[in-house]
């Protein structure tokens, strides 16, 4: 690489060259086009990197996975009967570190972001299991369950009160009794 003390251009072939001498300064070239290339087994492959764009700190396929699970946790949530815009923010906050991981990788969506609504939950004491939550998807608990305990792990959240501290059962009692009252009483002959 030549170092100049000038300022430089991009110039129209995609160099940045000093203005005063003339010496190229980069050679990077970026396009919006893929390109593609053959490896030494003669498959092609995309070639180059992805850039992300200065408007966002994700790229526009990233923003679109994000925007699609925002929406996603809203109907889970409002699904479950919790109108709460902190809950899908602070789920979707979860997802974020998960697609930072991989963690998205091989899994289903919904069950990522059903296992993030579930952290988000317990945080807020929300009277839900994760078997409202797979009644609710129409998936199985224990499946869900797997995928909630690989996310705690790979969110560090294994020391963390949410998982350790068991779930208090007095939560519950407000939102059953409410259920068996709209139920009317119960018959004892």
């Amino acid at each position: 690489m030549v170092y100049c003390i000038h300022s430089g251009e991009r110039m129209d072939d995609g160099f940045f060259c000093c203005v005063i001498c003339g010496k190229v300064l980069e050679d990077y070239f970026f396009t919006e086009e893929p390109t593609f290339v053959k490896n030494t087994a003669g498959q092609s492959k995309l070639s180059g990197n992805y850039v992300r764009t200065v408007q966002s700190e994700f790229s526009e396929s990233r923003q679109r996975t994000l925007d699609r699970a925002h929406e996603e946790i809203k109907f889970l949530c409002s699904g479950l009967g919790v109108q709460d815009e902190h809950m899908t923010d602070q789920a979707l906050n979860f997802y974020k570190l998960a697609l930072g991981e991989n963690f998205t990788r091989g899994r289903k969506s919904e069950q990522v972001q059903a296992a993030c609504l579930y952290i988000a939950f317990r945080d807020n004491n929300k009277p839900y299991l994760l078997i409202d939550f797979s009644n609710f998807l129409r998936i199985d608990v224990y499946a869900l369950g797997s995928v909630f305990l690989q996310l705690c792990e790979v969110l560090k959240l294994g020391e963390h009160p949410i998982v350790q501290k068991p779930i208090d059962p007095s939560l519950f009692i407000h939102r059953y009794t409410k259920e068996e009252d709209e139920m009317g009483p119960a018959n004892d002959y």
